[in-house]
């Protein structure tokens, strides 16, 4: 009996420890869910933004880009050397919502800033761009009131340092078609949906000013015109420019036209310019590329003050370029050759600038490269400039 009693005492003490055992354990599972449930719920405030204030849960989640792009540039031009830090641009982006993006682009150039008398610095910071797409339907996407680039050619609307072979520019894209070229306005842009790999764009802007534009030597150049934003720099007309572009199988091609009346002092004239241009690239890595552009002036008296001794009623300029593009792994040496020039007076006493440009670049990836580049003037043989160049862009 008494051996009962100790057995039976013994299972209860027993079942009694297992019990309490499971109670203890099922508070602990209990308690780990809790805190499991607690965390999944402070992750899942800061996904919907729960966590934050109402104006800013609406577009915090919808994230920002940052894109920077720059050149450093050694120039040897009749005997003298020269370093510059040509460009250095920022330029953000930000997407509102599913059918707004805003974009701004800002460039120091040459360093530095200074408009003291005598400054160290004579390099400008600009803001090229700035402005909000709204995508209205399929094919066409609002850009609101704000800068953009002029769209005219491919090199002004895109001038990274990988879009073109050269340390410089093409000498069309500064003479000719000013870039880089920006105004203030409105437009539409999109893709043309009945036919594959056609876009286009339209713009409409402030004109060209004559207020910074200096006719001492007799003659007119474009890239003196491009507008400021005061309201005083004496531009009082509208411009227009529109683009088509088409893009398929190795294949780039354009046209497009700004247009646009001139006022100053002598009066008023109309001003149309043109750029058509194509590239092919072959499977074997060949490239080329034919661009011409020109100026249309319906008076060009009014641009020189009467005189017609540097200006005539059209100004033009070209590039034709071959290429050839060589892989090596992520990395691409493109050997290129180019015969350019410019004709910014085609009147009674013409100007006209030719060259032949020739070097090569190598890319290191999709994010920096290096350049070499020879330029030489068909019109004087004792010009001759050598550049060296790194470009960056991300």
């Amino acid at each position: 009996m008494k051996k009962n009693y100790i057995i039976i005492t013994l299972t209860t003490l027993i079942v009694g420890v297992g019990v309490a055992t499971a109670q203890n354990q099922d508070d602990r599972i209990k308690s780990l869910n809790d805190q499991i449930n607690a965390l999944k719920a402070q992750v899942d405030q800061i996904k919907d933004g729960n966590a934050k204030p109402d104006w800013l849960k609406k577009i915090d989640h919808k994230g920002m880009t940052l894109n920077v792009y720059g050149e450093m540039k050694w120039i040897n031009k009749e005997g003298a050397d020269q370093f510059d830090p040509h460009r250095f641009v920022i330029a953000p982006s930000y997407k509102l919502s599913d059918r707004a993006n805003f974009h701004a682009e800002i460039e120091i150039e040459h360093g530095a800033v200074d408009d003291s008398d005598g400054g160290r610095f004579d390099g400008e910071i600009e803001l090229e761009q700035f402005y909000i797409d709204l995508e209205v339907n399929d094919w066409a996407t609002w850009r609101s009131l704000g800068v953009s680039l002029i769209p005219v050619g491919t090199i002004n609307q895109h001038h990274e340092p990988d879009q073109f072979y050269s340390v410089h520019r093409p000498v069309m894209y500064k003479h000719i078609i000013p870039s880089t070229w920006f105004e203030s306005g409105t437009g539409f842009h999109g893709d043309i949906p009945s036919i594959d790999g056609l876009s286009y764009n339209i713009y409409a802007s402030s004109g060209l000013t004559s207020a910074y534009a200096t006719h001492t030597d007799g003659g007119w150049k474009p890239r003196s015109t491009r507008p400021g934003y005061r309201e005083d720099d004496g531009n009082d007309s509208f411009a227009y420019s529109g683009k088509l572009a088409y893009t398929r199988d190795g294949f780039s091609g354009s046209i497009s036209t700004y247009q646009t009346s001139y006022e100053n002092s002598n009066g008023s004239t109309d001003l149309g310019l043109y750029d058509v241009e194509a590239s092919y690239r072959f499977a074997n890595g060949l490239e080329l590329i034919a661009d011409y552009a020109f100026w249309d002036i319906s008076d060009p008296t009014v641009l020189t003050g009467g005189a017609l001794t540097k200006t005539g009623d059209k100004m033009d300029g070209y590039r034709f370029e071959a290429a050839y593009h060589m892989q090596h792994g992520n990395n691409e040496l493109v050997p290129f050759f180019r015969a350019e020039g410019y004709d910014l007076q085609d009147g009674p006493s013409g100007e006209s600038y030719n060259y032949l440009t020739y070097g090569a670049m190598y890319k290191f990836g999709h994010n920096w490269e290096l350049k070499a580049g020879v330029r030489q003037s068909l019109d004087d043989n004792s010009i001759t400039e050598y550049t060296l160049g790194v470009g960056i862009q991300f």
